[in-house]
């Protein structure tokens, strides 16, 4: 559960982690110093942006075409393909290009132009001390002269190249986007030179390309040309390697003798077919009618046979027999002689018919051998006419290679001999990629340096930066400056502030509790007490150290104040426990030979010798007396702790001021013989971590802190930058005080 509430009470701090007032406060803190920084930084950029001269700018603008006006279409032999975007990028990195540049400083001189040539810019401007330096000794001058070892053309490259580089920073070559156009920008002292060489680079990338164009016309036609007789030798050896083929073979047209060729084979091939039929055809019916010669009858029943106009007259002639035989069957009988004479009639034509049948077998079997003789002649002429077809074929292949090779020699010779007359045509045109659409002009206005935004960005920045370094500062700084980061940092209470009181050099007022002037000091000095007072309410504790982490941190003065305000109320006395350095004698403007603690604890001086009374605030002092040679073992005496047991049976408060704690060790060794502690720490000058380490250590002794005096404050800037104000003034005193400030030497008791 307390885990939970510390996480809790944590997060608002881990949320806050950017705190706007103490940003305000910290620039608050340091205004007159970023001002003042500002300010200055102002100036100074004021009188450089004026220094500088007026840089003036001129820009013209051209149009790249997408396509060359040209006589004739020649982009193969030029190469150009002004289709594709990697074209205009060329154009325009043709345009930034050092040929460029350097023919328009070649062409306009700009070596020996002040403005680009350093060393004459020198000679005009400034005397060169030390050319005169190394006349006036000249043994100082040992160093070889390279420059004078160099040729001619070697000095001449160097300064052309220092020229360049410098003509290249005032250029500049921006495209238009989405347009074919490109403007060209040059910056320099003079508008009329701006805008004469801002013009001369357009003019100078128009010249090249023509000049680049004519070059590669000339070089293309010269190629061309000594091609050309290239292929027309080959063409002519070609054509005459296919007419000495057609003399060799006897051949006028090769195409038509094949051709006919090609129609022969083709009509014997038909007729061997027709052939083949006819012998097989006749093959068929002579098989039939073998085997159908004993049975007239079923030989006359070949359709082949009985269609056969011979062996069809004849059969009418049986049939004609038969039916008159029929016919005189119904009038006569068998031995009529009408009956006799149509029966031997009937077979006369019985008997013919038979002998054309066999005459007919028998012509069928020559058929036969005169279809197979015509079928073998016609197959034979096929196969002679084949090998002369085959022979032809060669030939014809050959004819055709030949004739392929004039052909592909006549086209790419008329295709060169195309582009040779269309590159010697278009040579001598002058047509340009590009064009001007508005010139430079000198400009009326210079273009930099913007003297105004300079300044007001000199301002910006520097206040920007100092405002940088105060929060810096403010970051690294880790002194205590405000009240309240006393109790945050150590964890202890804050007792009271005692503010920053100005005082002669090397003197510090003793009574300031009771001047009139400082009355913001007395106010600290009774918060002081009146927390000391309560923090002991319920504690019988009388005695008090008084201590800092460092000297110079005012805990003299702190002791001897809470040690007054004390003795208004109850009966005080303020030791002086720093007998290394004690201070509160010459405070109190006591005598050298006063004795104090140191006396009283060797033992040659009584208490009463040593105590000192001062009348104006009534309070007992006892001072450090003579400065001893062991300090520490007379504070770590018995007869030390037996005076303190003494005093706190006198006194009801006992204040004593200690050497710092990180100096000596004194301190620690007395907070084992006293009540509690009072450690003081000066604002804006000890570091937060030393003051933690004196409180660890006292913590270490086991001696009861009473808390943290924080000393020499600036109210005025605490009030205004830290927050801790001074409100004693608003309600003021009712009676003023009637103690004198005024110093009254103490007297011994």
């Amino acid at each position: 559960m307390e885990q939970k509430v510390s996480a809790a009470a944590d997060k608002p701090q881990m949320e806050q982690l950017i705190d706007i007032k103490q940003i305000w406060l910290t620039l608050l803190k340091y205004k007159w110093s970023i001002l003042f920084f500002s300010l200055i930084v102002t100036v100074a950029a004021s009188f450089v942006a004026k220094s500088k001269p007026s840089i003036y700018t001129a820009t013209a603008t051209l149009l790249i075409e997408s396509k060359q006006a040209k006589a004739v279409s020649v982009e193969e032999v030029y190469g150009l393909d002004t289709r594709i975007n990697e074209y205009f990028y060329t154009q325009f990195e043709i345009l930034k290009s050092d040929s460029i540049a350097l023919a328009v400083i070649r062409k306009m001189d700009l070596i020996n132009h002040p403005e680009f040539n350093p060393e004459l810019a020198e000679k005009e401007k400034q005397f060169d001390f030390s050319a005169a330096i190394s006349n006036l000794l000249p043994f100082l001058n040992k160093a070889p002269n390279t420059v004078n070892e160099l040729s001619t053309e070697e000095n001449i490259y160097r300064l052309e190249q220092r020229v360049l580089g410098q003509f290249k920073q005032n250029l500049s070559i921006a495209p238009v986007r989405k347009t074919q156009l490109v403007d060209i920008t040059f910056n320099s002292f003079s508008p009329e030179l701006a805008a004469q060489i801002a013009n001369e680079v357009g003019n100078v990338y128009i010249e090249s390309n023509l000049d680049a164009t004519l070059q590669v016309a000339n070089k293309a036609s010269g190629w061309l040309n000594d091609r050309l007789a290239t292929l027309k030798a080959e063409l002519q050896a070609s054509e005459s390697k296919l007419q000495n083929f057609l003399k060799q073979e006897g051949l006028v047209d090769i195409a038509g003798v094949g051709g006919l060729a090609s129609q022969e084979l083709n009509e014997l091939t038909s007729q061997l077919n027709i052939a083949r039929d006819r012998r097989v055809a006749a093959e068929s019916l002579y098989n039939l009618a073998q085997s159908s010669t004993r049975n007239v009858t079923q030989v006359s029943a070949i359709p082949e046979i009985s269609n056969h106009p011979v062996i069809r007259d004849v059969k009418l002639a049986v049939s004609e027999a038969e039916r008159k035989i029929s016919d005189l069957t119904k009038r006569y009988g068998p031995k009529h002689p009408k009956m006799k004479a149509a029966e031997a009639e009937l077979a006369s034509a019985k008997v013919n018919l038979d002998r054309e049948l066999r005459q007919l077998v028998k012509g069928i079997g020559s058929e036969v051998t005169a279809a197979r003789q015509a079928e073998n002649s016609i197959r034979s002429e096929i196969e002679s006419r084949k090998a002369e077809f085959q022979d032809l074929t060669v030939k014809t292949a050959k004819y055709s290679e030949f004739q392929r090779e004039v052909d592909s020699n006549k086209q790419l010779y008329d295709l060169f001999l195309n582009r040779y007359k269309e590159t010697s045509a278009s040579s001598d045109f002058g047509s340009t990629i590009a064009r001007f659409t508005d010139e430079a002009h000198p400009p009326l206005l210079p273009s930099a340096p913007n003297r105004k935004l300079i300044i007001v960005m000199a301002f910006v920045v520097s206040f920007g930066f100092a405002c940088v370094v105060a929060f810096v500062l403010e970051a690294l700084n880790d002194t205590f400056v405000s009240a309240k980061q006393v109790e945050s940092t150590l964890g202890v209470s804050l007792l009271g502030v005692l503010p920053l009181v100005k005082a002669k050099k090397n003197k510090v007022s003793t009574y300031l509790y009771y001047d009139e002037k400082q009355r913001a000091f007395s106010e600290g000095v009774r918060t002081i007490r009146t927390s000391y007072m309560l923090s002991n309410m319920n504690n019988d504790n009388q005695s008090v150290i008084v201590t800092s982490s460092e000297p110079n941190e005012g805990k003299t003065t702190s002791a001897i104040n809470l040690a007054f305000g004390l003795a208004q109320l109850e009966k005080t006395i303020l030791i002086d426990c720093d007998l290394r350095r004690p201070t509160i004698g010459r405070r109190f403007e006591l005598s050298a030979a006063q004795p104090g603690l140191a006396n009283l604890i060797a033992g040659t001086h009584t208490f009463e010798e040593c105590l000192v009374k001062d009348e104006v605030s009534g309070l007992d002092i006892l001072s450090a007396g003579l400065v001893p040679s062991n300090p520490q073992e007379l504070l770590a005496s018995e007869r030390f702790t037996m005076l303190l047991d003494k005093l706190k049976q006198r006194y009801s408060k006992i204040v004593l001021d200690t050497p710092p704690c990180l100096a000596v060790s004194d301190a620690y060794l007395l907070s084992q013989k006293v009540d509690s502690c009072i450690l003081v720490t000066r604002a804006e000058h000890t570091r937060t971590g030393v003051v933690k380490q004196t409180l660890a250590k006292l913590v270490q002794q086991g001696i009861k802190i009473d808390g943290v005096i924080l000393n020499r404050l600036n109210l005025k800037k605490a009030a205004k930058y830290g927050g801790h104000g001074n409100y004693h003034e608003y309600y003021g005193y009712a009676e003023k005080t009637k103690l004198s400030p005024v110093k009254q030497k103490p007297q011994t008791v």
